[in-house]
């Protein structure tokens, strides 16, 4: 699975035009609000993404991104719901895999609520559109932009609609945003982290979290990964990009 992951993406690089604009990303609606992380001034929280474009370049780490219009995107705590859609930055985090999600903690603090204790929701059928750079020799066009985001968008739900890869991916990117970014953490945080594993309903959604688990373990033992969280995010890449896949099927003639 590792090393078909990694000819994925190594595919996706290879035959995509240089200084053409990257893919328009499907943003995942997590099962459970994301915690949002408040550090150095800024709160930040990782979504899962999967790749709309099978035909355009995978977006370089740190690729500015934005909602697509009707994308929707909100903080909750203190018992209510404030829409952040037009407000958050959006940057690639690991090629199309994840997106980081960030405002100002003054901002976050100006919409009444308190950091450290405000969560981040998506909601169905969100996508982040690259933002367009200057020199693009192939941009993404409107009509392109309006099919991806419009009447192909519901057939990418539904190719991933209840599958168990996904969910265990969810739950990994959950883990994720409960470490710190700044601080590497060790194999000590895994415990807790297989803890929450077990509560997945689905055994083999359990059973995938738990060879993933598996594998930090080790790699952490071996000091073959510099933290935990740089671990968790390589084993969620892993997953969502054979969700991807699926995806890319179903946007197919025929799919």
């Amino acid at each position: 699975m590792v090393l078909k992951s990694a000819a994925l993406l190594v595919a996706m690089f290879a035959f995509a035009p240089a200084h053409a604009a990257p893919q328009i990303l499907g943003l995942v609606a997590a099962a459970q609000p994301i915690p949002l992380t408040c550090e150095g001034g800024v709160c930040r929280a990782e979504v899962s993404a999967v790749c709309l474009q099978q035909h355009r370049k995978s977006p370089e780490p740190g690729t500015a991104y934005l909602p697509a219009q009707g994308t929707e995107i909100a903080l909750t705590g203190a018992g209510k719901s404030v829409s952040v859609a037009g407000l958050v930055k959006m940057t690639s985090v690991r090629g199309f895999t994840s997106v980081s999600v960030s405002l100002a903690q003054a901002t976050v603090r100006a919409l009444g609520l308190r950091p450290g204790q405000v969560h981040l929701s998506v909601g169905a059928m969100a996508s982040a559109l690259p933002v367009a750079v200057s020199g693009d020799a192939n941009p993404l066009s409107e009509p392109e932009i309006a099919r991806y985001i419009g009447p192909l968008r519901p057939a990418a739900e539904g190719a991933i609609r209840g599958d168990v890869t996904l969910s265990a991916s969810d739950i990994l990117n959950q883990m994720i945003n409960r470490l710190p970014h700044s601080a590497p953490v060790g194999a000590s945080a895994i415990a807790p982290a297989r803890a929450a594993s077990s509560a997945a309903r689905s055994a083999v959604t359990r059973r995938l979290l738990s060879r993933a688990l598996d594998e930090c373990r080790y790699q952490l033992r071996t000091e073959r990964t510099p933290g935990l969280r740089s671990c968790l995010g390589n084993q969620h890449d892993i997953l969502i990009s054979g969700t991807t896949q699926k995806v890319w099927k179903s946007l197919r003639p025929g799919g």
